[in-house]
């Protein structure tokens, strides 16, 4: 199944205290991390949503757009990435996942199935920043961004979304706070 990559790289990371995207975890940014799992997992192109730094990338496949709604939340930032990206189906990812990797994002895709939405659930929490998604939901998240809704969990209200149990939960661990970066 072809699909394309969003990492959301935007936000305030006021509980982090810094940039996440430019945090080393394990001897690697943890923007990379997001970007080489995506690849890895063949994704048709990787569109790097908002930040702090404005990257450059020299391959063909990666690329960096300005979130058209800054510090309007991740919703903001989702509408900007499906707008950009070039195949039907988006994997959506948060800069701030420290384990993630290639058969994670897989799982995820390949239960999507003729589902608008699908994200795993990490400790009794639904991932919406770990999900795959249809483009055609655009629509749909753009009538409810211009309401005024910002949460994806209400954004995507309308749309046929389903959890899952992922088979390895474990590796849905992110970082919010610099105490979370330590290395289980």
């Amino acid at each position: 199944m072809s699909f394309s990559g969003i990492v959301l790289n935007g936000g305030s990371s006021t509980r982090m205290g810094r940039d996440k995207s430019e945090i080393f975890y394990k001897g690697r940014r943890l923007l990379d991390i997001a970007i080489d799992s995506l690849l890895a997992a063949d994704a048709y192109d990787v569109v790097i949503v908002g930040g702090v730094t404005k990257f450059n990338f020299t391959g063909e496949r990666v690329t960096y757009c300005e979130d058209l709604f800054p510090n309007e939340g991740p919703l903001g930032g989702v509408i900007t990435g499906l707008k950009s990206v070039k195949s039907d189906i988006a994997m959506i990812l948060a800069c701030d996942y420290l384990d993630v990797d290639r058969s994670l994002i897989l799982e995820c895709i390949s239960k999507l199935d003729s589902r608008s939405m699908v994200f795993p659930v990490y400790e009794g929490k639904d991932q919406y920043l770990f999900s795959a998604i249809r483009v055609d939901t655009l629509h749909e998240l753009e009538l409810q961004f211009m309401k005024g809704v910002r949460s994806i969990h209400k954004a995507t209200a309308n749309l046929d979304c389903q959890s899952y149990e992922s088979s390895s939960s474990g590796k849905l661990r992110s970082a919010n706070t610099p105490s979370q970066l330590n290395e289980d």
